[in-house]
């Protein structure tokens, strides 16, 4: 009986010490996480231009227009070119008229890596008065 009551009397202490670390733990994951969210910037009060569609803006003889197809085949002013000629031409053109304007016309189905490669090299060129050509009843 004398052991019965040894148990009885005893006090059952719980240890608070784990589940302290396991709350710092916790804190300390979602700091690090914030944290990380603070590095991607943004950029405020810019101006941002106003869209306009193929209504606003009327046809104009004087574009240059650069064309890709389905199969990848690049296209200058209706003729067939290469990337090479084609930034042979968009040399030329950015010497001569740099504020030219270009159309880009791309088929639904073109693949992204022949645009993606035209893009640049209107980039390489500093020529950035571009303009795609989307389909409206109007004008097609």
């Amino acid at each position: 009986m004398a052991a019965n009551q040894l148990v009885d009397d005893e006090e059952v202490m719980l240890s608070m010490s784990p589940l302290i670390d396991c709350v710092f733990l916790l804190l300390i994951f979602f700091l690090v996480t914030t944290m990380a969210k603070k590095d991607t910037k943004e950029v405020k009060d810019l101006n941002y231009p106003i869209s306009r569609s193929s209504l606003e803006v009327p046809p104009d003889d004087q574009i240059f227009a650069i064309a890709i197809d389905a199969d990848a085949k690049i296209y200058v002013e209706g003729k067939p070119s290469s990337i090479g000629e084609l930034l042979d031409d968009l040399k030329e053109l950015e010497q001569n008229d740099p504020e030219r304007r270009i159309r880009l016309d791309t088929d639904a189905d073109t693949p992204f890596y022949r645009l993606a490669e035209v893009l640049d090299a209107l980039s390489f060129r500093n020529l950035s008065n571009v303009g795609v050509r989307t389909y409206h009843e109007k004008y097609d």
